[in-house]
C-alpha cells in the first residue's frame, strides 16, 4: 500500500503520485464516516482521549478503531500523540455536531449504504444512461428515501449540515426590498425560508413540498418563530404550485429534473405568480472547460442518484427559462458556489 500513501513534502508533486491520491480518497471518506457516525469528535471536545477509551465510548473494536483514527491522523485529521491518545486540531473540529456549519451529517450520509453502493455501479451507468441508484434499489432516491425514513432523517441532516452557509449567503446576495411574498418550492425543511425571511421583515412565505417533508419543514418554521409570517403546504410541484406570490425561489431543485420536468415546474411557478413577480432558481452553474468547480463533481453526483437529473450552464438555463415562457434577466453570484438565476416571464 506505498502507493497510497500521503505525498511527501517536496514542493512538486508527482502527477502519478497526484493521481493516485485522488484514487484513494474513496477509502479516506470512509475512514472519515466510521470517526462521523461514532461521534468521535465529541468525545474529544473536553480534551484528549486514548483510543481505548473511545473505544469503550462507542463500544467497538479497540485496535480497528486505533488503525482508523491513525490514518486520519496521518492526513491531518485529528492529532495523535506517542501513547496513542488522539485530540482534535482545526481539522477535526467540524466533525463535531455541536459547532455551526457542522460537516458531521454531510460525513455520515456520504458513507451510508444508500450513497455509498450506487456510486460503485456508476460504469453501469454511463454504459446505459440508466441512473446507478435505480439499478441498485430499483427505485429513485427520493421514492426510497419515502420509504426509509431512518435514511431520510439522515440526508435530512446532511441538508441541513451544508445549507446553513449557502442559505445565509442567497439571503445575502439577493435584493428581496420588491418581494412581499414568497414560495420555496421543494422548500426541504424550511432553512433557505427561514434564512430569507429573517433577513427580510417584511416578508411572508410559504414552504411547498412532499407531504412527508412538508410536516418537517413546519416544525422547524415554529421552532424559528416564524409561524406567523410561513406556512407549510404540501404540492407535487409537477402539477402546480400555490399561487399568488411575487417570487418562487427553488434552491437545489431542478438539478433533479430532467429538462421536461424542470420546464414544467418552471411553467408552474411561471403561471401561479403575481404579474411582474419573479422566479429565482439557485443552483451551481457549470463554468467553462478545465475550470475547477463543484458543479462538476455535482453533476456526477446527480447522474448516480436521479433518472435525468444535472447541473446546468448558464446558456442551458437559459434554455429552459424561454421553453418555460421566460426570460432570463440576470445571474446573481453569491459568497457560495451557488448563485441565483433570476428569471422573469416573458414579455
Amino acid at each position: 500500500m506505498s502507493e497510497s500513501a500521503a505525498s511527501n513534502n517536496s514542493a512538486e508533486v508527482d502527477p502519478r503520485e497526484a493521481l493516485l491520491q485522488i484514487v484513494n480518497t474513496p477509502m479516506l471518506a470512509q475512514c472519515l464516516y466510521v470517526a462521523a457516525k461514532l461521534g468521535i469528535a465529541d468525545l474529544l471536545k473536553d480534551g484528549p482521549r486514548s483510543s481505548d477509551e473511545l473505544a469503550a465510548a462507542t463500544q467497538v473494536h479497540a485496535r480497528s478503531l486505533y488503525r482508523i483514527l491513525r490514518a486520519l491522523s496521518g492526513f491531518g485529521i485529528f492529532e495523535e500523540d506517542e501513547g496513542r491518545r488522539f485530540s482534535l486540531n482545526s481539522m477535526a473540529e467540524p466533525l463535531r455536531s455541536d459547532v455551526p456549519l457542522s460537516a458531521r451529517g454531510w460525513t455520515i450520509m456520504r458513507g451510508e449504504d444508500f450513497t455509498w453502493q450506487p456510486w460503485g455501479q456508476i460504469l453501469h451507468g454511463v454504459k446505459t444512461g440508466e441512473s446507478a441508484f435505480f439499478h441498485v434499489y430499483g427505485k429513485d432516491g427520493w421514492e426510497y428515501l419515502a420509504e426509509h425514513p431512518e435514511a431520510a432523517a439522515i440526508f435530512d441532516d446532511a441538508m441541513r449540515s451544508i445549507s446553513a452557509q449557502k442559505f445565509k449567503a442567497v439571503a445575502e446576495a439577493y435584493d428581496f426590498s420588491g418581494v412581499d411574498s414568497i414560495v420555496d418550492v421543494g422548500g426541504g425543511n424550511g432553512g433557505l425560508m427561514a434564512a430569507i425571511l429573517t433577513s427580510n421583515p417584511h416578508m411572508t412565505g410559504v414552504v411547498a413540498d412532499l407531504p412527508h417533508v412538508a410536516e418537517g419543514a413546519r416544525k422547524n418554521v415554529d421552532a424559528a418563530g416564524l409561524s406567523n409570517r410561513c406556512s407549510c403546504v404540501a404540492i407535487d410541484m409537477f402539477e402546480g404550485v400555490p399561487e399568488g406570490a411575487d417570487a418562487y425561489i427553488m434552491a437545489n431543485l431542478i438539478q433533479n429534473c430532467d429538462d421536461d420536468h424542470a420546464v414544467r415546474t418552471l411553467t408552474n411557478c411561471r403561471r401561479a405568480m403575481k404579474q411582474g413577480g419573479r422566479v429565482l432558481v439557485v443552483e451551481c452553474l457549470i463554468p467553462g472547460p478545465n475550470e475547477p468547480h463543484l458543479s462538476k463533481l455535482a453533476d456526477i453526483e446527480i447522474f448516480v442518484m436521479t433518472d435525468g437529473g444535472m447541473e446546468r450552464t448558464k446558456q442551458e438555463y437559459q434554455a429552459l427559462y424561454e421553453a418555460a415562457e421566460l426570460r432570463l434577466t440576470k445571474v446573481i453570484p453569491t459568497n457560495s458556489p451557488w448563485s441565483i438565476v433570476e428569471g422573469v416571464a416573458a414579455s
